[in-house]
């Protein structure tokens, strides 16, 4: 399986996730494939683009120069929600992810069709 079609697949369960019943299983579900997804983003955006960085926030500004995202300041704190979710447990900032996540989820839509054909 490609780099593109991991990501395709982390959006597709991601998906799968948000569309059940909030408990707290599927809001840690939910968090943990916004993790895996939002790393296959820039992941696979950088193997595209051919790009040498290996910073995410690097990646994702070249993301934007490329087109292949819009809202650079949104993807920015998508980076930034990931790296606190991965780092830290906390009830609260469980919750902040989980509403983030459903605000951000078309973003991740938007890129999974853009990079589908490339």
């Amino acid at each position: 399986m490609t780099t593109s079609e991991e990501f395709q697949r982390s959006v597709s369960r991601l998906k799968e996730a948000l569309e059940q019943p909030k408990t707290e299983f599927i809001r840690d579900s939910v968090i943990q494939r916004f993790e895996f997804s939002v790393e296959l983003a820039w992941k696979t955006s950088k193997k595209i683009m051919g790009t040498a960085t290996s910073a995410p926030k690097d990646v994702i500004r070249e993301m934007a120069q490329s087109n292949y995202i819009q809202d650079v300041d949104r993807w920015l704190k998508a980076i930034d929600m990931r790296n606190l979710s991965s780092h830290t447990y906390k009830e609260d900032l469980a919750e902040q992810v989980f509403s983030f996540v459903q605000e951000f989820f078309p973003e991740l839509q938007k890129l999974a069709e853009g990079l589908k054909n490339k």
